[in-house]
């Protein structure tokens, strides 16, 4: 039961949150991707606000400070006792999604790329021998020009429920990113029927976990508001985790393989769910045993799944050679891309190597490094907790990996939130998303000065004023000010903060305030002295102290 306070808590955030994504959409009209040809986009007064890459940039960047803001401060409140339960979390998920549900694509044109893909696949074009182009018309305008010659790297999982999205949809824009996006909510759905499940099993609260994953503003920003397939991806693998945990082994596996169909980074589930079987075997069979059985049983199940899938869509196995096409984009968050292209540039003025040798060696390398690590943290977490193994693992996928976007993340932050107890993992799940969060441009403007500078100062506004807000006496606000700002420069010039509250002549300022030395049990009771205080020091309030501070 939540009280009155804690109430007024959870709804002033619910509020700043569904504000924050009503602007991170207002915002994502003009410096989000709409479709280029909309005929409502095309109008004077769009085009001409458009032009303007400021107002856009820093709308987008104080709605999203304002929902990172709502979701650090609930989880605030969520350390608290009696905070809110999974399911006041739930409604606080659906306010906030709500607005996002309507939005255009803000920070990728991924979707465009879903509906053609989806398109070629109902005209029975082989979207794993051609690539959108071959379209022409609308469908294909929007995909940047990377794309546009680039097979599918989508499973058969995900080409056909985007054949059925776009069967129906056609060549309309707004429904078929809606069309998407009821995909992605579809796959939401089963975050949130897996989280709390994977948390009660691995000895997390629920609530945490529900916070800590799925209100995760990544979630919101680019699973919701892009409708990013991950969405899915991550709903099927998540809830094959929740039925392994479960006893439910052979079903868990079903589940991942699918998701594998989607995309096929979760496949590595398949691994760490041996363990999972093998520990609900009899415990009378020897270890190795049981471990053999668990790896044919997930892997025999994955790989049955992955043949009946594919055959009943009549895809072919074309993803499969497809896997490297996330590849030819060079995202600056990628450790092993950036190391690959300044050492391929080195090696090509030395005349070792050439550039993209040497990119393709690193990339190698780093994809090994990462099988290591999975096959290490396996070692090390199959007996305790194989889910947070898996999520370390997916990890180590993408900080070693070829290519890294924002909503990648959520590969590994959502397992983590589920199912680790460790404060320092969960710390760094924190950290990296309130990073990844904030140094993300909207898709449609060029990554230039007058862009970071835009989001800078929408940040900066937003977080600003909270602070003013929580921080400052309005009575007295010159020096609330100075005394929230002294200590800080203390630290920085080394001084040392003073043991006592006032100074003597400060003291000696003061008027004499009389006291009741009664004892606290004395059959008069406070007498209604506890009004005394507040009159003389205006904002303490001693009703609100707890007078017990005694260790138990």
């Amino acid at each position: 039961m939540l009280l009155r306070i804690e109430k007024t808590t959870l709804l002033r955030n619910r509020q700043l949150g569904v504000a924050g994504a009503i602007l991170v959409v207002l915002g994502g009209l003009f410096a989000g991707v709409p479709p280029l040809r909309d005929p409502l986009l095309r109008l004077p007064v769009f085009e001409s606000i458009r032009a303007q890459v400021t107002p856009g940039v820093m709308a987008v960047f104080v709605g999203v400070s304002m929902l990172l803001l709502a979701w650090l401060r609930l989880g605030r409140l969520l350390r608290r006792s009696g905070g809110p339960d999974v399911r006041q979390l739930m409604t606080t998920l659906a306010w906030w999604a709500a607005p996002l549900t309507v939005a255009l694509p803000i920070f990728s044109r991924d979707v465009y790329s879903y509906l053609a893909q989806g398109t070629m696949t109902v005209l029975g074009i082989d979207a794993y021998q051609y690539g959108p182009a071959i379209l022409g018309g609308p469908l294909s305008v929007n995909i940047p020009s990377i794309w546009q010659t680039t097979p599918a790297p989508y499973g058969p999982t995900f080409l056909s429920l985007a054949s059925d999205v776009t069967d129906v949809t056609g060549e309309s824009m707004w429904l078929g990113i809606f069309g998407m996006r009821l995909l992605a909510l579809g796959g939401l759905a089963l975050i949130a029927w897996s989280i709390p499940r994977i948390a009660r099993a691995s000895g997390v609260d629920p609530r945490q976990a529900v916070w800590l994953g799925l209100l995760n503003p990544l979630v919101l920003l680019h699973l919701v508001g892009d409708a990013h397939n991950d969405s899915l991806m991550l709903g099927l693998m998540l809830a094959g985790l929740a039925f392994a945990l479960e006893r439910r082994p052979a079903a868990g596996a079903v589940l991942i393989a699918l998701g594998s169909l989607v995309k096929a980074p979760v496949g590595l589930a398949l691994l760490f769910i041996v363990p999972i079987w093998a520990g609900q075997l009899a415990p009378e069979r020897r270890l190795s045993s049981r471990w053999l059985i668990g790896a044919i049983g997930s892997f025999g199940v994955g790989a049955a799944t992955i043949v009946a899938t594919t055959t009943v869509a009549g895809t072919g196995y074309g993803w499969i050679g497809a896997l490297d096409t996330p590849t030819l984009a060079h995202t600056w968050t990628s450790i092993t891309t950036d190391v690959g292209y300044w050492a391929g540039l080195l090696a090509s003025a030395l005349g070792l190597a050439t550039e993209a040798q040497v990119l393709a060696w690193v990339r190698l390398l780093g994809l090994a490094a990462a099988g290591l690590s999975c096959l290490a943290l396996l070692r090390r977490y199959h007996a305790t907790a194989p889910v947070v193994g898996l999520g370390l693992g997916l990890a180590a996928v993408l900080v070693l990996g070829p290519v890294v976007h924002p909503w990648y993340l959520l590969w590994a932050i959502l397992p983590l939130a589920a199912a680790a107890t460790s404060p320092k993992i969960r710390r760094g799940v924190v950290v990296a998303t309130v990073a990844m969060t904030m140094t993300v441009l909207p898709g449609g403007v060029a990554p230039t000065v007058n862009a970071f500078l835009a989001g800078v100062v929408g940040t900066a506004v937003v977080f600003l004023a909270a602070w003013a807000v929580d921080r400052l006496d309005w009575s007295d606000p010159p020096r609330s000010v100075l005394a929230s700002v002294r200590p800080l420069v203390r630290r920085i010039w080394g001084e040392r903060e003073p043991t006592y509250a006032l100074t003597a002549g400060e003291m000696f300022e003061r008027e004499p305030v009389s006291v009741n030395a009664q004892s606290a049990d004395h059959a008069g009771g406070d007498r209604r002295h506890d009004r005394v205080m507040p009159e003389r020091f205006s904002r303490v309030d001693v009703r609100d102290v707890d007078l017990d501070e005694r260790a138990n």
